[in-house]
């Protein structure tokens, strides 16, 4: 039962005796916001465009801190304990090579809810779609000029699209955008530390210094009391770390003082989904990545896969029967995918035929008669004792023709840029004066003058040109600057009579 009344106003009156307020106005219904609009924030710091906007492929950072940090997100199983709680991810690369990984979940720049995760909790989080962001934030580090100085924001919206991030799930926009700020808080838990021999250069860091330092900045849409209720736009700060001095240096490379290794990435491999074809997007992205450092494109069965899967998986997989032939299939679809985003795949004429999918592609076959995608791979059953000789089958993997295009680019300009370079060394050489016999002035030894001379500029000038010198190579000669040269040819300076006696003797004259 209601304990109050209405009155003639609309204003609740409660029980006898309680204090009554009027307010006037009340009697008039609230107008229904059924659609808010999101205000862009007026302190919403400048940020890059998104990637791939005008071309389809973008320069990317590469080498072997961007590959090895790749798969240290993808190969969670292969990093180990240095002591309980604290692991490391380790890539040797040679003698005097290699690069070690470490979480970092105590830094200052690091939100509160990751520095109160566990090591293992944070490597929980590390994965496919960590790897692929990290591709991204490795783009835009090579359009950088000093990427170690400079840091780049980018919006959280644009993020998303790029990521193909829940596409086609039932989130709202604030639960996206915090899932990709909370993946890039990951991204700075990467601490790296470095140890690298090129030729002369000792490129070692030692200090444990984050991969990736990120910072993020969210904004919310208020309610009408000012309380932040859903949050609409989020902006992520990065800046590469030290690595990038050593490793993504155009100048220190031009003074043989540090590496610049970059290639290129395609808009297509973000096609690929993440959760469907997880193994497909990640592999993407190592061979993309390794293009360079790999240019035959040479892999076995076996090193393929491990670059994106541990050691281990793939021998549980060799030692369960039920699982072997469903994982070749798995492969199969894998690498029928990658064709569809225009990788080329060729399968070595060694490869077993029975071991081959249905859309195999020999190198001596026609193009015109290869459909890298007609059908699902073979279905018969695998012979005995396969799984072993199939990990050890050899193909070769082409990146999309773009990439290769822009690579065949650059290094055509790099051979010009050579040759120019050789070619105005050769000019240089050949402008230079003829040298003479005569020693530099300060070698010269000249007999004191009892007599007086009368050198004009008009006989000096005469006497140059007789022997087909430069007024600076006449200057070098006497040392002097070029400009005095010029002065007593003109008429404008008097010659001195200790530099009377030495023209004379250059110039054999009486």
């Amino acid at each position: 039962m209601s304990t109050g009344h209405n009155n003639s106003r609309g204003v609740t009156k409660s029980q006898p005796g309680a204090l009554q307020l009027e307010i006037s106005g009340l009697e008039i219904p609230l107008a229904q916001d059924n659609h808010k609009r999101l205000r862009k924030p007026t302190d919403q710091p400048q940020t890059k465009p998104p990637l791939f906007t005008h071309r389809a492929i973008e320069m990317m950072a590469t080498g072997a801190p961007v590959i090895s940090a790749t798969q240290a997100f993808l190969k969670t199983p292969e990093w180990h304990e240095y002591s309980p709680g604290h692991l490391y991810f380790q890539r040797q690369f040679g003698k005097g090579r290699y690069i070690e990984f470490f979480i970092l979940n105590q830094q200052k720049h690091q939100p509160g809810f990751i520095t109160s995760f566990a090591e293992p909790e944070i490597l929980e989080q590390y994965g496919v779609h960590a790897a692929r962001l990290h591709a991204i934030f490795a783009t835009y580090a090579a359009q950088q000029q000093e990427p170690w100085k400079d840091s780049f924001t980018l919006l959280g919206s644009d993020l998303i699209k790029m990521l193909r991030l829940h596409r086609g799930n039932k989130l709202k926009k604030s639960q996206k955008l915090k899932a990709v700020t909370d993946l890039a808080c990951i991204l700075g838990t990467l601490g790296v530390k470095i140890q690298w021999q090129e030729g002369n250069l000792n490129l070692t860091i030692i200090e444990r210094s984050p991969f990736w330092i990120v910072s993020v900045k969210e904004y919310y849409q208020n309610t009408i009391f000012g309380n932040p209720e859903e949050l609409f736009e989020a902006a992520i700060c990065v800046q590469a770390g030290p690595w990038t001095r050593n490793f993504l240096n155009k100048e220190g490379q031009r003074e043989s003082k540090a590496l610049y290794q970059y290639g290129f990435i395609d808009k297509a491999v973000f096609n690929l989904d993440p959760n469907r074809q997880k193994l497909a997007a990640a592999l993407a992205l190592y061979l993309i990545q390794n293009r360079r450092a790999h240019p035959s494109g040479k892999y076995s069965i076996r090193s393929l896969l491990s670059a994106v899967m541990s050691a281990q998986e793939i021998e549980a997989i060799g030692r369960d029967r039920r699982k072997r032939s469903r994982f070749v299939k798995q492969v199969y679809r894998l690498l029928e995918s990658l064709t569809e985003i225009q990788f080329r795949i060729q399968f070595d004429p060694s490869f077993p035929e029975a071991l081959r999918p249905s859309w195999a592609s020999l190198p001596d076959e026609n193009d015109v008669q290869i459909d890298p995608v007609a059908t699902a791979p073979k279905n018969n059953r695998m012979p005995d004792g396969f799984f072993t000789n199939w990990l050890n089958c050899v193909l070769t993997i082409t990146a999309p023709t773009r990439i290769e295009a822009a690579l065949k680019q650059l290094k055509h300009q790099r051979t010009r840029t050579a040759k120019k370079a050789s070619d105005k060394r050769k000019s240089i050489s050949v402008q230079k004066p003829n040298q003479t016999n005569t020693p530099p002035p300060e070698q010269l030894h000249f007999k004191p003058c009892t007599h007086s001379t009368n050198l004009t500029g008009a006989q000096l000038k005469q006497a140059r040109q007789s022997k087909h010198w430069t007024q600076a190579h006449l200057a070098s000669l006497i040392g002097k600057s070029t400009s005095w040269v010029k002065l007593v040819e003109s008429e404008r300076r008097r010659i001195k009579e200790d530099d009377q006696v030495a023209l004379q003797k250059i110039l054999d004259l009486p």
